[in-house]
């Protein structure tokens, strides 16, 4: 090959190359935070996966109407007709995706931020005014948390812990449509962590060694949280694509997975769960951690709870200071107003 073919042949090579690399770029994002293009996250939809004659379509609609239940541990959960199950993905509403927010989950910074999140809510979760609350919430609810402790043996001033850190004793409950940060999490983890890991700061991360590890973990929690919800909503009654939670699909005053709703508990006796009902709420909770161990070891129920080991201590040193209160007060507590105290 002629000197001058060979240079021509390698300026197309690289004119080829860099544009197959700028196609890449565009195709996913801008880097470090810049403009989403037209075919970025903001623009994926359901039916880029779950259209109809699909094979990962086919492959959920078996699982949420087989009769003997995808999982057999799977109490309160009722199959679904394929018609019903069809309905809910063709529903307009099924289509949105949080394909911004999945990208942020899945990225390596998501484990530091998550860590220093709970770091930061320990430095305000035993001010006096938040314990004050909790006394308080107590004292109006005392008759409920009396049945609890009879029934599941758990203290009450964990569970008071515990609804106040997940959801400040139910007034930060999340406005996230939790099917669709499933679907998000469940069928666009790929695309998202690609995005996320274009960039250059996220490469850097320690956690990026194990990316694949954390991509497959969301991916199968959130497969296992979609059926759950879906099968559950059928239980009850409930248009799943109505249900809001937290960005993590979490759900009600105790911030419940949809998979651990098998250890929700009807609190006031009416025949129904509702864990924006506290009745309920408080019942789920203590259900969960005498479920999980709470008898043989406090520590590694909460544990279970939430695998953080801020979020464990900070339980269980709320739960101390609503005991000391209690005991420097002889038990007696003004039930006044409370709201969950100041974030």
């Amino acid at each position: 090959m002629a000197a001058s073919t060979k240079l021509a042949f390698r300026c197309r090579s690289g004119l080829i190359a860099g544009m197959s690399h700028l196609l890449l770029s565009l195709l996913l994002t801008a880097v470090d935070g810049g403009t989403v293009t037209p075919h970025g996250p903001t623009t994926w939809t359901l039916s880029q996966h779950l259209a109809p004659g699909m094979p990962e379509r086919e492959t959920l609609l078996k699982e949420l109407t087989a009769s003997g239940g995808y999982d057999a541990k799977a109490i309160g959960e009722t199959p679904l007709t394929r018609a019903e199950a069809e309905a809910i993905l063709d529903d307009p509403r099924a289509q949105a995706v949080y394909g911004e927010k999945t990208v942020g989950i899945v990225a390596p910074s998501m484990i530091t931020k998550q860590r220093q999140d709970h770091l930061d809510l320990m430095k305000l979760f035993l001010l006096p005014e938040r314990v004050e609350a909790g006394a308080q919430f107590e004292a109006q609810r005392r008759a409920v948390f009396d049945a609890e402790e009879a029934k599941h043996h758990v203290d009450r001033e964990a569970i008071i812990g515990i609804l106040m850190w997940e959801s400040k004793l139910g007034t930060i409950t999340g406005d996230w449509n939790v099917f669709n940060v499933f679907t998000s999490q469940a069928y666009f983890i790929d695309e998202a962590s690609t995005v996320a890991m274009a960039k250059l700061d996220e490469k850097k991360l320690p956690g990026a060694a194990s990316q694949e590890k954390r991509v497959n973990t969301i991916r199968d929690r959130a497969h296992k949280n979609l059926l759950a919800l879906l099968r559950q909503c059928k239980t009850k009654g409930i248009d799943p694509l109505t249900v809001k939670g937290s960005w993590a699909g979490a759900l009600g005053y105790p911030q419940f997975m949809p998979a651990s709703l098998r250890w929700a508990d009807d609190g006031n006796g009416d025949g129904k769960i509702d864990l924006f009902d506290f009745d309920d709420a408080i019942f789920s909770v203590g259900r969960y951690l005498a479920a999980h161990g709470w008898a043989k070891s406090p520590k590694g129920a909460v544990w279970d709870y939430n695998h953080e080991d801020a979020y464990v201590q900070g339980v269980l040193a709320f739960a101390e200071a609503l005991k000391a209160r209690a005991a420097a007060d002889g038990g007696v507590v003004d039930a006044g107003t409370s709201d969950g105290g100041s974030k």
